[in-house]
């Protein structure tokens, strides 16, 4: 049998909440209730950067009813949810926040309760109450890293108290949640990218440093080498990077972004003048490397911004190997 409960915002769906706004921006769920639903599931797909749950339930009528939960995809892998977690014709106890247009067909995941008692969670608000320490010592900033969670999402809150200026004023407001190039599998540039909680792989090379995000496969390329200084670079994405080392610091100076319209943070856009300074420091115990950046972007914001994050050294965790897919990315902007 279904059950409803509504439920006011408390500190946990608050991060459910800021989960949701993080990816989908206007989001088209309703976070200030709860959905639960007993049923069983028929297709589990796992997938890139969303995951699909679809499950057969029964109305309070004893009419079946097909659910589709929008659950966090293969970058949630660190916090419990993989291809193997759920199974059709498992029975479960599925909780989520649901959609303002198909509330009783359509919703956010919040997380699942199989019958013997696992709790499989759909949310990236489990990633607090689950042991994010580092699991290995390190002895440079190569290795596999994972930012911690609420570093992001207090990036994300505080977004609405950015200095911008008239011009950055306008366009954030008048930014479209359809435009969202997230929704085309291509990744917010630095800083949200290296801000975001996903397993970062980092390669240090003789001439460059190169960083893999599992978030929609973000790859950046900073050059240590010999620089190029005259030499003109197309405005990219991710901007043209160039570091040196202070000892057991990486110092990162990137220009030449393209304009984008997230480019700051989430529905924040930066133009052609966006300048970053970046700082990645390897802790002296090997465990973790602070992360911190300075931008500068005259066309958006009134005064230069900062911020930062901790990464944890996460040896035991596997990149992942799933593509973004489109229709995965999309999907709730069609819903």
């Amino acid at each position: 049998m279904r059950r409803i409960t509504s439920l006011s915002i408390s500190s946990t769906l608050l991060w459910v909440v800021s989960s949701a706004i993080a990816h989908h921006g206007a989001a088209p769920f309703d976070g200030d209730r709860r959905v639960t639903v007993e049923g069983v599931i028929t297709k589990f797909e796992y997938r890139n950067p969303h995951s699909f749950i679809y499950l057969r339930a029964t109305d309070s009528a004893g009419d079946q009813i097909d659910v589709t939960i929008e659950a966090a995809g293969a970058t949630g892998s660190y916090y419990g949810l993989t291809a193997g977690s759920l199974t059709p014709g498992d029975a479960v106890t599925a909780v989520f926040n649901p959609s303002w247009q198909r509330p009783d067909e359509w919703g956010l995941g919040v997380e699942v309760f199989k019958q013997d008692g696992t709790i499989v969670p759909l949310s990236g608000r489990y990633a607090r109450d689950l042991d994010q320490s580092s699991t290995g010592v390190a002895t440079s900033i190569a290795g596999v890293w994972l930012p911690r969670s609420e570093d992001f999402f207090s990036f994300v809150t505080n977004r609405r108290s950015l200095p911008l200026t008239e011009e950055g004023s306008r366009s954030t407001q008048a930014f479209d949640i359809r435009d969202s190039s997230q929704a085309k599998c291509i990744p917010y540039p630095p800083p949200t990218l290296m801000l975001y909680s996903a397993i970062n792989a980092i390669e240090v090379l003789a001439d460059r440093v190169l960083i893999h995000s599992d978030w929609m496969d973000g790859e950046r390329v900073i050059h240590t080498g010999e620089p190029d200084s005259g030499t003109a670079h197309l405005p990219t994405l991710h901007g043209y990077s160039v570091g040196h080392w202070e000892e057991r610091t990486l110092v990162v100076e990137t220009t030449d972004f393209s304009e984008n319209n997230s480019g700051i943070a989430s529905g924040v856009p930066s133009g052609s003048r966006k300048y970053m300074i970046e700082r990645f420091t390897l802790a002296d115990d090997g465990t973790e490397i602070a992360y911190s950046f300075v931008l500068e972007d005259p066309d958006t914001l009134t005064e230069s911004i900062s911020g930062g994050s901790r990464w944890e050294y996460r040896p035991d965790l596997e990149p992942g190997d799933v593509a973004c897919d489109l229709e995965s990315a999309g999907r709730y902007l069609t819903e």
